[in-house]
């Protein structure tokens, strides 16, 4: 077998294996959410939509304060010499989760400080969060209002971790696919366009 061979071999594995993490923090994140949430919470689903929104809104807030927004643009990603050719180790250090700056920058925006987007994001992902929270305490009484807060707190600290994990996974596949990647959109736009057409 030629290194070569192998160095793709070691490649699709690291691959399947950052997938296969996020899948996990997936199952992982909506089994915490079912042991934590009251018995009745399927019965109130504006507040699993809540959560989700939260998490959505927060993990999209903390992808623009990250400060590399231009590293996800194609002329970036497919370069040579690509910060994104790390290898599994490595992206799992620096991207996996959010790093300090984030954060920093999700509290500047909250003080009105930095950009029009991180502002307005920031003060987005508060609202949702208090959202979220006084849909706890309107719809529980008791015990079950602290696990529904608790359930609500999880899930949208899960949602919001794999949206900035899941982002920077894309295009690290993507780089690591390099023109691959278009044949297998091809692939698979194909698939759905025959798929729509057997259905009809």
């Amino acid at each position: 077998m030629s290194e070569t061979t192998i160095a793709y071999a070691l490649d699709a594995a690291a691959m399947l294996l950052a997938l296969a993490i996020a899948l996990g923090a997936m199952r992982l994140g909506a089994a915490q959410f079912n042991l934590l949430a009251p018995p009745d919470a399927e019965a109130v689903p504006v507040f699993h939509i809540c959560a989700v929104f939260a998490g959505l809104v927060c993990g999209a807030t903390l992808l623009i304060g990250a400060g590399h927004l231009d590293a996800f643009t194609p002329r970036q990603i497919f370069a040579e010499g690509s910060p994104w050719t790390v290898d599994l180790p490595n992206f799992l250090a620096n991207y996996a989760l959010p790093q300090g700056t984030a954060f920093a920058a999700f509290a500047a925006g909250l003080r009105g400080d930095g950009s029009a987007p991180m502002i307005v994001a920031a003060w987005c992902s508060a609202a949702t969060i208090a959202l979220g929270c006084f849909a706890a305490l309107r719809f529980w009484q008791g015990w079950n209002r602290l696990r529904a807060l608790l359930a609500f707190v999880t899930l949208a600290t899960w949602i919001a971790l794999l949206i900035g994990y899941a982002a920077h996974l894309a295009v690290w596949i993507a780089a690591h696919l390099s023109f691959w990647i278009f044949l297998l959109l091809l692939l698979a736009l194909q698939r759905w366009r025959y798929g729509t057409r057997r259905a009809h």
